[in-house]
């Protein structure tokens, strides 16, 4: 049976759970160059000029213990990872729903209506982008931040050139995990836009998506089978950390290394 799936109806005890505040960064709006002119990545081509409007964005990733604490509260099994390590192995469809949860938690509209029948194999998500809510970022609002929005000083990595201050990668990372915040942040101040955890987008995955994007604020394809991940991770060679570069994954799968840290649009209210 299909049915409107409000989370937050089911998190009865929220109020019983105490988290520190999101740390998020107000990024202003502006126009950029997005993608790039590789000839091994076809996919970040071509170089388009894209506005983004201000929005909030967190200086670190989603971490273990607010995971956990959504996890308990919903009723999922409990996760693996390590107390303030940057979340992994979440879907994306476990994201949005995490989304809705921290924007009741912190006094929030919610970005997303979702439509959820597990029988049926089903789960629809709306946004609303006018939400003051969590949500997560659009591709676009993920690469201008990465980029280090109206400061930025075109760095190939998100804050640098050298990747081995500002990014965990398969050249640096030692086999080991790392926190949040350990290396610099970019220009903006914030942190592992490149490596240690990928992160989830709003988005479709649509390989010829740049050609034909929309150049106000893109949200991506209207459908499609897979969603997109950007920033790469500890795992990654130095080419797939560049903050240009393309992932995706079905949005009902996860990875060990793959995360998301979370925007809010601006409200002029």
């Amino acid at each position: 049976m299909r049915f409107y799936y409000t989370l937050i109806s089911l998190l009865i005890s929220i109020s019983a759970f105490s988290q520190k505040e999101i740390k998020m960064v107000l990024l202003n709006g502006g126009t950029f160059e997005m993608g790039s002119n590789s000839k091994q990545f076809k996919d970040e081509t071509p170089v388009h000029k894209v506005k983004v409007d201000t929005f909030y964005i967190a200086q670190y990733e989603i971490n273990f213990n607010e995971y956990k604490a959504f996890c308990k509260v919903a009723g999922f099994s409990d996760p693996y990872g390590e107390t303030d390590f940057p979340a992994t192995n979440i879907t994306w469809e476990r994201a949005v729903m995490m989304c809705n949860w921290l924007s009741r938690r912190d006094g929030f509209d919610i970005a997303y209506k979702i439509t959820r029948d597990e029988k049926a194999g089903i789960f629809e998500v709306k946004c609303d982008f006018n939400s003051n809510g969590y949500r997560l970022p659009t591709e676009a609002e993920w690469e201008y931040a990465a980029r280090g929005g109206d400061r930025s000083k075109e760095f190939k990595f998100s804050g640098s050139n050298m990747p081995y201050s500002v990014a965990w990668f398969n050249e640096n990372y030692k086999g080991e995990e790392h926190k949040s915040g350990e290396l610099l942040p970019n220009e903006i101040g914030l942190y592992d836009m490149s490596g240690n955890v990928a992160e989830w987008c709003w988005d479709y995955y649509d390989e010829t998506y740049y050609s034909h994007s929309e150049r106000i604020n893109p949200k991506g394809p209207d459908v499609g089978e897979n969603r997109v991940f950007r920033g790469g991770t500890r795992r990654d060679k130095m080419t797939h950390i560049i903050l240009t570069r393309r992932s995706y994954l079905n949005q009902k799968k996860k990875n060990l290394y793959l995360g998301f840290r979370v925007v809010r649009t601006k409200s002029y209210e």
